[in-house]
């Protein structure tokens, strides 16, 4: 109960100092898919103004919500994803395709940030041990973010802003599929859509796929056995010469000779590639909960 009376407080704070800007130093939110707070208004105007409009394009770009907060408080781990989370639900519908990424500027190691999916963001940004793109985003900013207390805030906003257009571009893994452990239901794609459901997808296609293998390396193994069998049955003793073919009784070879007349001789490249190509990426499951995925890092 604690816990969620926490979260509660602290998405009504953030969402009353987002909707007043007057009670904090930078919060802007003219547009109605992007906020950026700077807790501690450590950003000058030309900064804050740089990072927001990053942010800006990076969603219409997207067409994702995006909300930043550069965090300045002793909160806990547990907290700030709380907080990343509700902040996100508070501001825009539930469930809505979007992220907020919570920057923790506190200045002093460990630093903990933490990113939050909703929507058609958490198969964009992936946390899949297979393929997990949040932990190689968070991975990539720490170019901006390390050493703690003496952070690039503006190279870290407009680096997230390039990830989030970087990985949108990617597209969606194939078969990929996310599992909320709140709800206990899976998610899926198809044709940009969110699909619901109670069992784990792309089942029968994974038993086809396994049955075809399993029918490729019987038939590989079939066709080594039969050889070998054959093999074995016209096996000769020794190895046969055009002469094993010849009557040398009735046969008089008059003269034997070659003769070199012209020789030509052309080099032809054979291509050794298919023409195919690859494609697809990883398949495997990603993690929600409560409708949010994403992922913490620490630094």
């Amino acid at each position: 109960m604690k816990k969620y009376y926490i979260k509660f407080i602290t998405s009504i704070l953030l969402l009353i100092t987002c909707i007043c800007p007057a009670m904090s130093m930078h919060v802007k939110a003219t547009s109605e898919s992007v906020y950026l707070y700077d807790e501690a208004g450590k950003l000058t105007q030309e900064e804050y103004q740089f990072c927001y409009e990053s942010l800006e394009n990076a969603s219409d770009y997207t067409g994702m919500n995006i909300i930043v907060i550069l965090g300045y408080q002793e909160y806990s781990e547990t907290t700030i994803e709380s907080l990343a989370d509700s902040t996100y639900d508070t501001l825009f519908a539930k469930k809505s395709d979007g992220l907020c990424y919570y920057i923790d500027l506190r200045g002093h190691s460990p630093a903990y940030d933490y990113i939050s999916t909703s929507g058609l963001a958490q198969f964009y940004y992936t946390n899949a041990n297979s393929n997990n793109r949040i932990k190689a985003m968070t991975t990539m900013l720490d170019k901006y973010l390390v050493p703690a207390g003496s952070e690039d805030i503006v190279g870290a906003v407009n680096g997230f802003a390039e990830q989030l257009k970087y990985y949108y571009d990617m597209g969606i893994p194939e078969r990929y599929y996310v599992y909320d452990n709140s709800y206990h239901e899976y998610y899926h794609v198809e044709n940009n859509v969110i699909i619901t459901t109670k069992n784990k997808p792309y089942l029968a296609w994974d038993k086809a796929f396994l049955s075809g293998m399993i029918g490729l390396i019987l038939g590989i193994m079939i066709a080594v056995i039969t050889y070998l069998v054959v093999k074995s049955h016209y096996k000769f003793q020794h190895a046969l010469t055009p002469t094993n073919y010849v009557n040398k009784k009735t046969v008089i070879y008059r003269q034997q000779y070659d003769r070199f007349v012209r020789t030509r001789t052309n080099k032809t490249h054979i291509s050794s590639s298919s023409g195919g190509h690859g494609g697809g990426g990883h398949h495997g499951g990603g993690h929600s909960s409560g409708g949010h995925g994403g992922g913490g890092h620490h630094r």
